[in-house]
């Protein structure tokens, strides 16, 4: 059935060469004629196809072509109507298409006429339908040659040709199933023809990894009702790409803990996972979750190295401390070891003063003590409560370009700013010693109002 597409195509395109400067010109202009003609000026377009594969957007299963239709003759004070009927084209299934009663009303010599063309019932098959002016209602044939239009219809799909390089590594090999999807997920029937830039002859590589970004997001948003079908690439760690949290990742927090798109990236690697078609069984299996297992306290760390990160850099933002744990929040463990990152205020590379306050209650930084601060007053706070920055509430003044004491209450005491820092200082200098001579570090003396 193909070949005979195939075929069909082959046959249209000599059609559209060797009849592209055939132009076909009304041989008269009869002041007394009362006839009407397709008003095209090639043979080529009294051939017209309408593939399904190109509207794909709001899956229509009727299609709307117009037809341009012109009077001969003088312009008459009168409505009058058109007879446009259809017969089978000789070969061809007949393509269903159903078209209004055409009506030319007073002093009107030309307009559109509308032809909805139904889905073909099957797939790469051609369908087919002449269309012709029947002369006999109030308005008769005009122009010989002029009368009909045959119109084919198919639903046949075909790789662009556009999909290469880029778009093969960043969106994968070309499906049916693919096309349709990124077609409806953009918007755009056309969505690969953004992807390359005829000016320069080269991919728009920016595009293409958004697509796929955006695109591997909406398929794993939210758990399907059927297995997902569209093998899109699962982009490495070091691409930095932009995913959201997968519908299946809370499923094993246990093992994973928060989520960041690096995370899901090394994790999806480390599991073998390459595509979404197979990625959710992947981290359902067996095998996967033993290795998620294995990995759990390495990736607890990474987290927690990561939010204390992610702290230091939102500090100059403004936001209150309060507001942290919804920005990036993980559960810091008494019992376990964990690579540190000095707080933002206590290093104040800017000089805008918090340095030399945090070092006048905790001295020089070390980061065995600050582990040893944050594990004493995780344990004064409560696991599930405690912000590794309340220890330090200070907030960026943006108006004034320097530091604000945070007036958020935290701990025990519902203690903010200044009065919290100090609540702290007591706590951990308290704690501290209590510790054995030979500590590493130690807090300094300081007298409290």
């Amino acid at each position: 059935m193909k070949n005979r597409i195939n075929h069909i195509a082959w046959l249209l395109g000599l059609t559209f060469i060797f009849a592209a400067c055939d132009k076909t010109e009304p041989d008269f202009f009869d002041k007394d004629a009362n006839g009407a003609y397709f008003d095209y000026g090639y043979a080529a377009d009294f051939d017209k196809v309408v593939n399904f594969s190109e509207h794909i957007v709001g899956a229509p299963d009727v299609i709307t072509v117009n037809l341009k239709v012109r009077l001969l003759g003088y312009i008459m004070n009168e409505e009058r109507s058109l007879a446009i009927k259809t017969k089978e084209i000789e070969g061809y299934e007949p393509a269903d298409v159903t078209i209004e009663k055409v009506v030319f009303a007073n002093k009107e010599y030309e307009k559109d006429v509308e032809v909805m063309v139904k889905r073909p019932a099957a797939e790469d098959v051609m369908y087919g339908i002449c269309i012709y002016l029947d002369g006999s209602g109030d308005i008769g044939t005009g122009i010989e040659g002029k009368s009909e239009i045959n119109l084919y219809v198919t639903e046949a799909y075909e790789k662009p040709g556009v999909w290469y390089s880029h778009i093969d590594t960043y969106l994968g090999d070309w499906s049916k199933e693919k096309q349709i999807f990124l077609a409806n997920h953009t918007g755009n029937d056309h969505f690969y023809s953004a992807l390359y830039d005829n000016n320069l002859g080269m991919h728009n590589f920016d595009m293409i990894k958004n697509l796929n970004i955006s695109a591997v997001n909406a398929l794993l948003a939210q758990e399907p009702a059927e297995p997902i079908i569209v093998e899109l690439p699962i982009l490495k760690e070091n691409e930095y790409p932009a995913y959201t949290k997968p519908y299946f990742w809370d499923e094993y927090k246990e093992y994973l803990g928060a989520f960041s798109a690096s995370k899901f990236c090394r994790i999806t690697t480390m599991l073998g996972g390459s595509n979404t078609k197979d990625i959710a069984a992947l981290y359902a299996s067996d095998a996967a979750l033993q290795t998620m297992q294995e990995q759990a306290g390495e990736l607890h760390k990474k987290d927690v190295f990561d939010m204390l990160n992610e702290y230091y850099n939102i500090a100059l933002m403004g936001y209150p401390i309060s507001q942290y744990k919804d920005i990036f929040w993980v559960e810091i463990k008494n019992n376990v070891t964990y690579t540190m990152r000095i707080p933002y205020w206590w290093e104040d590379n800017k000089g805008y003063g918090t340095g030399a306050i945090v070092k006048r209650y905790f001295g020089e930084y070390n980061a065995d003590k600050y582990q040893f601060m944050l594990k004493t007053m995780l344990r004064e706070d409560g696991a599930e409560n405690f912000i590794a920055e309340s220890i330090f509430p200070f907030t960026y003044d943006k108006e004034n370009d320097t530091y604000a004491w945070d007036n958020s209450p935290f701990g025990t005491k519902q203690l903010a700013g200044e009065e919290r820092l100090k609540e702290c200082y007591r706590i951990i200098k308290a704690a501290n010693d209590k510790r054995p001579a030979s500590r590493k570090f130690d807090i300094p003396e300081v007298e409290i109002d």
